[in-house]
């Protein structure tokens, strides 16, 4: 059963290229490496933009992008990642540099931060499988005001 997983973000930064992870580094990547970070739900997407943001300012012009993992896409899970990496270092970064650098998937499933019983996706853009993610076209997302105490 192919995955379905969503990115909510500016429309600016609306390509998967990986390319804010590769400048600014992530949970699961050091700078330099091009990360594509996505959600089970439209819901956890947006509970991770939330985590980020300033309550104080109503964020405008996002989008939800869908993208669906082929069941022939090889998905692999952190707890995995962190097994057949070296017994040294097992930060999130680490093991997403590990799993990256040895180009082991094109994608990996990681826990939330936010919500722990949820998962997220990240997807390595290199990886010659990438190719074979079928990713939507934006659709205009409108957050809730009642999430920023707008009246």
């Amino acid at each position: 059963m192919s995955i379905s997983a969503y990115r909510v973000c500016r429309r600016i930064h609306g390509r998967l290229d990986g390319e804010g992870a590769r400048r600014f580094g992530g949970r699961w990547n050091s700078p330099g490496r091009p990360m594509v970070y996505l959600a089970e739900s439209p819901a956890l997407a947006v509970l991770e933009n939330l985590v980020h943001m300033s309550r104080q300012d109503y964020p405008t012009g996002y989008v939800v992008i869908a993208a669906t993992i082929p069941d022939h896409v090889r998905v692999l899970d952190e707890t995995f990642v962190r097994a057949s990496a070296a017994a040294g270092e097992q930060t999130s970064q680490a093991i997403g540099d590990y799993w990256f650098d040895a180009r082991m998937s094109a994608v990996l499933r990681v826990r939330s931060a936010v919500i722990p019983s949820d998962f997220n996706y990240v997807l390595n853009p290199l990886h010659l499988d990438f190719a074979q993610i079928v990713v939507a076209e934006p659709i205009l997302f409108r957050f809730d005001e009642r999430l920023f105490d707008i009246e």
